[in-house]
């Protein structure tokens, strides 16, 4: 299991290792070089089977961790889990089965339902195929498969995402198969994948919360017809083994790996204190569900979460006051906001902008407390008429301005 910036969040998927329906498993927890607590917790896991290594260097990704782990590691499989992600109690053993009848197989890959964020519903899933020539097409997320612990003698180690233009994951399965390395399926879900590229500036917002309830529900008596419903949604929308691999990579090394870390919060531009006050325009950028990558007319609309966020790259050790300025189809859709910043609820006056146009216009003011020492963010909790429907934009914002109680505004930035 590689690490960053977790800390205790990483419990549940560890729980869901240490409660695997088989023996003789070890799980290495591999920091990327954590400074913060997650040592610690580790440590006040009480299970011998559970190891914790921390790296020297950060890597900023799973192949320096997942490297280290392979080095340690005494078994005769190598199965990954992401720090986010959780396992059935059966996946393992599903794993190891697969092993033990077909000897010529390198890869075994358990079903992976891939989550989308809370509030979107459904998911992706992958890991279920029947034919090996499909680990040329298909990418099955590293939770949801192991291999011999001889492959990377074969194909080599994962290698840094700053030298490859694919995906870290990617590469390493791909180099598999073009080695004609033997893939094979569980044909069993085994994987709940909490994607946290899907789950914009998660890393800046950390939680568990949806790992914990999955986790609770893997016992409960509804949860196979749940899944096997979430299976079939996927199929009928077109969500069911989809993740292809695309036919070209980028032209440059480490371009989606820089994707990635802004969609994920771990990329950021630079944050800079509040002075005066300032006014922040909606410029093009990846939002991975939350918003359109491009606004239109100075309008960032909202895209399927219906919990979207925006980054505030402000500090602050005094409160501020913002101004914010939102549209919609619908003028009763704007009636209220509901908007919180840092997980503080924000109390939001509307003021009505009289416009001859399409769109309502509402201003939204309200008092925030910014971070002093790392940016902020904006969580909205848009209702079912601000949400996009069929036929129907969703919310757009617009300038956000921002300034000290007792400064003017002035400038933009």
């Amino acid at each position: 299991m590689a690490t960053f910036g977790r800390g205790r969040h990483i419990l549940p998927s560890v729980n869901s290792v240490l409660a695997q329906d088989m023996p003789g498993l070890e799980l290495l927890v591999v920091g990327d070089h954590c400074t913060d607590d997650t040592a610690q917790v580790v440590a006040g896991i009480a299970d011998a089977r559970v190891r914790w290594i921390n790296l020297p260097e950060r890597w900023r990704s799973q192949s320096g961790p997942n490297n280290a782990g392979i080095a340690a590691a005494r078994g005769r499989y190598i199965a990954y889990l992401g720090h986010d992600d959780v396992w059935e109690p059966f996946h393992l053993s599903d794993l190891a089965r697969v092993f033990d009848a077909r000897p010529q197989v390198d890869f075994a890959v358990g079903g992976a339902i891939l989550h989308f964020p809370p509030g979107v519903g459904g998911g992706m899933v992958t890991g279920m195929f029947e034919d090996d020539s499909d680990k040329h097409r298909h990418f099955f997320p590293p939770s949801s498969f192991a291999h011999r612990t001889s492959v990377p003698d074969r194909i080599g180690n994962w290698h840094h995402p700053e030298t490859i233009a694919r995906p870290v994951d990617h590469d390493f399965l791909l180099r598999a198969a073009k080695a004609d390395l033997g893939f094979a399926s569980t044909g069993r879900i085994s994987v709940h994948k909490f994607t946290a590229a899907q789950r914009y500036l998660s890393y800046l917002c950390p939680s568990s919360d949806e790992q914990a309830r999955m986790l609770a529900d893997l016992s409960a008596a509804h949860h196979p017809a749940r899944m096997q419903q979430i299976v079939a949604g996927a199929q009928a929308n077109g969500d069911f083994m989809c993740l292809r691999y695309p036919e070209e990579a980028p032209n440059v090394a480490g371009a989606l790996f820089v994707d990635s870390q802004v969609r994920r919060g771990v990329l950021l531009p630079d944050t800079l204190p509040l002075q005066d006050a300032v006014q922040i325009v909606q410029v093009p950028g990846t939002c991975a569900m939350d918003w359109r990558e491009n606004p239109v007319n100075g309008i960032r609309w909202s895209l399927r979460n219906p919990q979207p966020r925006f980054l505030l790259n402000y500090t602050a050790t005094t409160p501020a006051v913002m101004r914010l300025h939102t549209f919609h189809t619908d003028p009763d859709a704007l009636q209220r906001l509901d908007l919180s910043c840092n997980g503080r609820k924000l109390e939001c006056t509307a003021i009505p902008v009289l416009t001859g146009g399409k769109l309502a216009q509402v201003v939204f003011r309200a008092q925030v407390t910014l971070r002093a020492d790392a940016p902020s963010v904006l969580e909205f909790r848009l209702d079912a008429g601000q949400a996009p429907a069929p036929g129907r934009r969703g919310i757009g914002i617009g300038d956000i301005r921002l300034w000290l109680r007792k400064a003017k505004l002035v400038g933009r930035a």
